[in-house]
């Protein structure tokens, strides 16, 4: 009997602790406050930008409300989602996806990045460490296709140099890859890529050289070797 009552007690002791070490409690405790933030998923972000976009207080806790830090941090551009983890005693972990840049293209104050729809990003070109096509203008036409290849091959696009309209005839987008040319129509689907991976393949493999590649009639490619 005496066994059972001091193992009540002691279950009663547990249950109090419970209910008196609520989060309210927990946040004005220092051995919680913020020391340390884990950033993840930051590529072409400034690190500083998303710290400065948490606006944390000195006496931060981990405790305090998440999701507060979540929407102060969706608020800078070119952040897509944003989520904000607590790592006792005192870490916040800080996962981030951002906009996928895609081109650059000539802005007043220098080049600018480009997403999938020609929304500029505030990715600095000069300190980034990706090599991205150029186009002449943010143009939601020439960035898609960019961003159509992109999708259907990373290997092609990353071969890309620059990207400019096609004027008269059957129009579309001419995509410029050093010495040589494909022309793509204005909505590639992922087929008329593939189509240009095989033709691709089948002149390297036989070692044939051509200047143009034509795409822009559904799912045929047509090959020039020489002019336009």
């Amino acid at each position: 009997m005496k066994r059972r009552l001091v193992l009540a007690f002691a279950g009663a002791a547990v249950a109090l602790g419970g209910l008196v070490l609520t989060p309210r409690v927990l946040r004005r405790m220092a051995f919680f406050r913020v020391r340390q933030i884990e950033l993840f998923g930051v590529r072409y972000l400034s690190p500083d930008d998303v710290l400065e976009s948490l606006q944390l207080r000195p006496d931060q806790s981990v405790f305090d409300d998440l999701d507060v830090l979540e929407e102060r941090a969706s608020r800078v551009r070119g952040v897509v989602q944003v989520r904000v983890r607590r790592v006792l005693p005192g870490t916040l972990r800080v996962d981030l996806s951002e906009r996928i840049p895609i081109a650059f293209a000539p802005g007043p104050e220098g080049f600018v990045t480009l997403d999938a729809l020609a929304r500029p990003l505030p990715f600095d070109p000069t300190t980034s460490v990706v090599d991205l096509p150029l186009v002449a203008r943010p143009d939601t036409l020439l960035v898609g296709v960019l961003g159509a290849v992109r999708y259907a091959s990373r290997d092609l696009y990353d071969e890309v140099d620059w990207a400019e309209m096609v004027s008269g005839g059957a129009g579309g987008v001419r995509l410029v890859l050093g010495g040589r040319r494909i022309l793509m129509q204005a909505l590639p689907a992922v087929s008329d890529v593939d189509a240009v991976l095989a033709v691709r393949e089948l002149l390297a493999r036989t070692g044939s050289e051509y200047e143009e590649l034509d795409a822009r009639y559904g799912g045929w490619v047509v090959v020039r070797r020489g002019g336009s």
